[in-house]
């Protein structure tokens, strides 16, 4: 009998001090804004190369649901181009190019102010082509994208960052085999600055 009594005194003391186990993480719903703006710096055998100078891009992302440190959200980003070549993209002045997209990243805290996210996304893309008065026709295509963020906290909630990310593009047109590398696929080199609003 005193050994079940020894016994029962020694599992209540065991579980008085045991650590309460880690929860399992949860999906949740947390927001998150950034706004910024970007140089796209295209590159490669392209019309968008090629042909076109972009002006300075404005971007939005916004971030909806967390899992473990991972993060996913939607954004859009607007580029609008002068034509520089006529001999190549016909006799027009400008094009704009959007696109709706997809990220997923995952949050590494490298101390209290400095955050690295790597994202990845995938996305549709459209290019309109024309002139300052007239719109001369579109492309639509999708658009996959991979880089990093580095966030740096200025606030309780409220960060500035910068980023670089690859986006690739292949466009739906119809052109000769010849020309169809050239004016469907584009390659660029997102260059950001931005602030970010929320945890």
């Amino acid at each position: 009998m005193k050994y079940s009594y020894l016994i029962f005194i020694l599992f209540i003391w065991n579980t008085t001090f045991c650590q309460e186990s880690k929860s399992k993480p949860e999906l949740e719903i947390e927001v998150n804004l950034r706004l910024q703006t970007f140089l796209p710096v295209h590159f490669g055998n392209n019309a968008l190369a090629k042909a076109h100078k972009p002006r300075p891009a404005f971007s939005m992302q916004l971030n909806l649901l967390e899992y473990n440190n991972f993060k996913a959200g939607l954004g859009i980003d607007f580029v609008t181009y002068d034509i520089t070549n006529n001999e190549l993209i016909a006799n027009l002045s400008t094009s704009k190019y959007t696109s709706a997209y997809v990220l997923i990243g995952y949050e590494y805290k490298i101390n209290k102010k400095l955050l690295l996210t790597p994202t990845f996304g995938y996305g549709s893309a459209t290019l309109d082509l024309g002139s300052r008065n007239s719109r001369f026709g579109n492309q639509g295509g999708n658009e996959i994208r991979i880089g990093s963020i580095l966030d740096y906290r200025i606030g309780k909630a409220i960060y500035v960052f910068g980023a670089i990310h690859y986006v690739t593009n292949t466009f739906d047109v119809e052109t000769t085999a010849e020309y169809k590398s050239f004016f469907s696929k584009a390659n660029q080199l997102q260059l950001t600055l931005g602030i970010r609003f929320g945890n």
